[in-house]
C-alpha cells in the first residue's frame, strides 16, 4: 500500500505543480478565492495530465503499469481528484 502511494506521488508531482500554478494564474483576474481556484483546477489538472503524459512522456505509462496502474486507472484518479476538490469548494 505504501509503495502504491509513493508511485502515485511520483506520477502526480509532475502534474500538480504546473496545475496549481496555472490555476492560480487563471484565478487572479476573477479574485483569488478557493471556489474560483477549484474551478480552474477542475479544467487545468486533466489538461496537464494530457499534455505531460499523453504528449510528452508517453512511455512512462509502462513504468506505472509495472506497478499495477493502468492508463485508465491513472486518468480516473486524476478526474476524481479534480472533481472532489471542486465539490469540496462548492460545499464550503
Amino acid at each position: 500500500m505504501q509503495i502504491n502511494i509513493k508511485i502515485l506521488w511520483i506520477f502526480y508531482r509532475k502534474i500538480l505543480i504546473p496545475a496549481v500554478l496555472f490555476s492560480l494564474l487563471t484565478t487572479l483576474p476573477q479574485g483569488l478565492n478557493f471556489k474560483n481556484f477549484s474551478l480552474g483546477f477542475l479544467f487545468i489538472f486533466p489538461l496537464m495530465h494530457y499534455f505531460i503524459y499523453e504528449l510528452r512522456l508517453k512511455n512512462e505509462y509502462l513504468f506505472y503499469a509495472n506497478f499495477g496502474f493502468s492508463r485508465r486507472q491513472l486518468w480516473i484518479l486524476t478526474l476524481i481528484f479534480a472533481v472532489s476538490l471542486k465539490l469540496i469548494a462548492t460545499f464550503i
